[in-house]
């Protein structure tokens, strides 16, 4: 995803003369947001993804640059939130 993002950002300049993140910086500083409220401690691994996440780039088919993206999350494992197996925990954001 790295790679496609900053392949789709080549040649974009900030708007109204105000410097702003690369859109694949934007894009990708996503991650850690949604890994805390879709990761937790397990007995096995202290940072498991309860979740799966489905990120869709969109590109402008003129010149190629990326325009932005859309993150589905599914399988969010609900029940961690009011129960936790022994020497587990519950999401990471509620820490």
């Amino acid at each position: 995803m790295n790679f496609l993002t900053s392949l789709g950002s080549k040649g974009q300049e900030s708007e109204g003369g105000k410097e702003k993140d690369p859109i694949e910086t934007r894009i990708m500083n996503t991650n850690p947001v949604l890994e805390a409220f879709g990761n937790s401690r397990t007995a096995r691994n202290d940072n498991s993804s309860r979740f799966g996440k489905y990120i869709k780039l969109y590109f402008d088919k003129s010149d190629g640059l990326c325009l932005g993206a859309k993150i589905q999350n599914y399988l969010l494992e609900k029940s961690r939130v009011v129960f936790q197996l022994p020497h587990e925990r519950n999401f990471h954001i509620f820490y």
